[in-house]
């Protein structure tokens, strides 16, 4: 994969819609690049959501992005600069269509992977211009990102397998006050009130964290 040193960068993956269309001559890879108003669980930190329109402005400034296999900035399968990736924000989410060069075995190895199933997901590598976040009202819930604008918008594209959610630091330092920082929480009481929400919100965070250790495998 692709390393990009970027530290606002961040990517999210989503489990649907991916397809393979046309045909040998024409062949077309099309699914939704995210979703909108759907929460997710990013790493160990918080929730977070799209917008409806999240997407709007970047689009507007026809910015240009590839289509990338597994966000590999070196296997590109399609450009919009090139016209032969468009994307579109619809009710739903960022749609986008690829069209495959047939000549190109390496895309087509992609576009027969994604006809067959076997690549099924997809996903986008972007930054955040805007956002909201949220302190929720369960003691036990972790905070929630809301993000309203996309900043810059790098790739799209198809991907084997939907790893976990990547944050940039600075969300991951907002998410963290919420669980340290007594003045970031929308709470009246006194010192021990505060303290006992605190233990919670911790509380919840190892419950994440051994979720995902049980589901990959992996530590974070």
């Amino acid at each position: 994969m692709n390393k990009n040193t970027n530290p606002e960068l961040e990517r999210r993956y989503v489990e649907m819609t991916l397809r393979a269309a046309g045909d040998e001559q024409k062949p077309i890879i099309e699914g939704d690049a995210a979703v909108f108003g759907v929460e997710t669980i990013v790493g160990r930190w918080f929730r977070e959501k799209i917008r409806s329109g999240a997407f709007a402005r970047v689009l507007s400034e026809r910015p240009d992005v590839i289509g990338a296999f597994n966000h590999d900035w070196n296997f590109v399968l399609g450009r919009t600069t090139a016209g032969t990736l468009s994307l579109e924000e619809t009710d739903k989410g960022l749609r986008y269509s690829i069209d495959v060069n047939p000549n190109d075995q390496q895309a087509m190895s992609v576009y027969e992977k994604v006809k067959r199933g076997d690549v099924s997901q997809s996903s986008f590598a972007f930054t955040v211009r805007k956002e909201e976040w949220t302190e929720p009202a369960d003691d036990e819930a972790l905070a929630l990102r809301e993000i309203v604008e996309i900043g810059k918008l790098f790739d799209v594209g198809p991907v084997p397998f939907a790893q976990y959610p990547e944050a940039s630091a600075q969300a991951r330092s907002k998410s963290e006050t919420f669980v340290h920082d007594p003045s970031a929480q929308a709470v009246s009481g006194d010192a021990e009130e505060l303290g006992t929400r605190q233990k919670a919100r911790r509380r919840q965070v190892d419950l994440v964290e051994r979720s995902i250790y049980s589901a990959t495998g992996e530590k974070l």
